[in-house]
């Protein structure tokens, strides 16, 4: 039997003829990615837009659960055509340093916040900004990933002048993830929603941990009324449970400067596949605290939704990415036709949804197989025909290639990125855990990643400030911390049979309150004087979002 060594072709030595197509019999690899091709848009499926409002065929009731890559491809329209790379609120708009409450009704406003500002303000002192309809776009400067792992390039390589051809495979991705950078980018509905419960700031976040609490002790096994969370409230409503409103939207973009582009064997002119540019302010350093904005490419996005409860999540790469596909594969049924394979005996056709891991037969000589990692896959250029109308329908990417720094709607450019995969839920109907990782978002533990469980984790203390770190103890075979993955473990956020809660027994302790899967409010500063918090915080003396100090250029 044909063994299989997963992880290891980056770290030996392989020969070369590297899989792309079916093999004339499954190998081993090929029967564990099958979990991972599964087609997940029903056959009822049929996306049409008509009056700017989209429609999936009228059997289809919740097209987020039954259609997620037609409706992932919705949600890439939606977002571009919302201009969400300079309408939207970053993370550093939505919570300021030096963070005011919300006035209270009648109160003039002075040291208190009346509404959300809606100005180009990038990096906010007092109240939560939304940029909206504003001219112009917000000096948004980029930060380090919170997820990738980052590996400078002269540790990849063991050497200071080291090249890209010296990185070993499994190791470039890592190297990758030291060099881009990243923000995230919420719509107006978020915005509100932090604003309108005072979520922009630890107190606010302690604030609800408290309530919830009490309501266990008061309540159970009742919850208190639930307010509205698309209303606007007086003031800041009784919230017990973080529950974002169902038109919340969130964008998470990996940018890398275009000047290190080559360094890592990307060509930041590529006609053939041209990139989304954008002019935004590198990471301060010590040696520059100042800089000036300069052209950065985008590698790859993450785009999530609360139409469902658990959100819905996508992810998309430049189709020239290296390892773009690697150990889950790359899973469309909707936006681009993959590579047709024979059919076989009375089978009806293979799905045409679904790019394989590169894979190599026969390592070493010996009968082993191993991924065949970094290297890039085919052009899977093929549009469908539903895609071609989503995006005239939506006037995105019509034009011709844009090369000013700003992003337009129809820039051509937005052809050049393809759907990884979607994610609806924790583990599939035979229980096997959900995988949905990014070759650049998730660089460096891709096999591990799943969007929904990792976002599970988002959680505060009794503080307000993060409960959990991104990653596990656990580590990969290149020695790299994995993630998360399958359905959320209970304990993560309470104890059973907690004693001396206002005298009564057996009342659980309430150790995280998850934060509807949104990671971002580990960047709330604090109202007064605390310990934790990210560098940028006023009152915080011990600031855990300090630039990481890994580019090794």
């Amino acid at each position: 039997m044909r063994l299989v060594l997963a992880l290891l072709c980056g770290l030996v030595l392989c020969p070369l003829g590297v899989s792309q197509t079916q093999a004339a019999d499954p190998d081993p690899m090929d029967y564990a990615a099958v979990p991972f091709a599964e087609v997940r848009d029903s056959p009822e499926c049929h996306l049409r837009v008509v009056n700017g409002r989209a429609e999936f065929g009228a059997a289809v009731t919740n097209p987020a659960q039954t259609c997620p890559d037609s409706f992932a491809w919705w949600m890439f329209a939606q977002v571009v055509s919302q201009h969400f790379w300079e309408d939207w609120s970053t993370d550093r708009q939505t919570w300021p340093s030096d963070p005011w409450p919300r006035c209270k009704p009648n109160e003039a406003p002075g040291r208190c916040c009346a509404a959300v500002e809606i100005s180009n303000t990038s990096a906010p002192a007092h109240c939560p900004v939304f940029p909206g309809p504003t001219e112009g776009v917000p000096d948004n400067q980029v930060r380090a990933p919170v997820t990738a792992h980052q590996i400078p390039l002269s540790q990849a390589t063991g050497r200071s002048d080291g090249s890209w051809n010296d990185v070993p495979d499994i190791l470039k991705a890592p190297v990758i993830g030291a060099l881009q950078d990243e923000l995230i980018y919420r719509n107006q509905p978020m915005t509100d929603y932090v604003f309108d419960n005072e979520l922009y700031f630890q107190e606010g976040l302690a604030r609800v941990f408290a309530a919830a609490v009490d309501a266990r002790a008061a309540y159970a096994p009742r919850w208190p009324t639930p307010p509205d969370p698309s209303a606007a409230h007086p003031a800041p409503p009784s919230l017990i449970a973080i529950s974002f409103p169902v038109k919340s939207m969130m964008v998470k973009v990996n940018w890398l400067a275009a000047d290190l582009a080559r360094k890592v064997g990307i060509d930041p002119d590529d006609t053939a596949h041209p990139f989304i540019t954008m002019d935004l302010i590198p990471r301060a350093t010590a040696a520059d605290p100042h800089p000036a904005k300069k052209r950065y490419l985008m590698l790859a996005f993450h785009i999530s939704s609360k139409d469902v409860p658990n959100w819905t999540w996508a992810t998309f790469e430049h189709v020239a990415n290296q390892g773009r596909c690697d150990f889950i594969g790359c899973n469309d049924s909707f936006g681009y036709r993959a590579a047709a394979v024979p059919a076989s005996g009375t089978l009806a056709a293979p799905a045409r949804n679904y790019i394989p891991p590169q894979h190599r037969h026969g390592v070493q000589g010996a009968d082993v197989d191993a991924f065949a990692l970094a290297q890039r896959y085919p052009d899977e250029g093929e549009m469908t025909d539903g895609l071609r109308d989503l995006l005239a329908a939506m006037q995105v990417a019509g034009g011709g290639t844009n090369p000013t720094g700003r992003p337009t709607q129809q820039d051509a450019a937005w052809k050049s990125y393809r759907l990884k995969g979607s994610q609806i839920d924790f583990v599939t109907q035979t229980g096997v855990p959900r995988l949905l990782g990014n070759s650049v978002t998730e660089a460096g533990f891709v096999n591990t990643a799943s969007c929904m469980t990792c976002h599970a984790r988002a959680a505060v203390t009794q503080d307000g400030v993060a409960a959990f770190a991104i990653f596990s103890t656990r580590l990969s075979d290149a020695g790299l911390a994995e993630s998360v993955n399958g359905a959320p473990n209970p304990a993560w956020f309470s104890v059973d049979a907690f004693f001396g809660h206002g005298g009564r027994r057996e009342t659980p302790r309430l150790l995280a309150l998850q934060t509807d899967f949104v990671w971002g409010f580990r960047f709330a500063c604090p109202a007064k004087t605390a310990q934790f918090g990210p560098s940028w915080c006023t009152h915080v003396t011990k600031g855990y979002s300090q630039p990481v100090p890994v580019r090794g250029q």
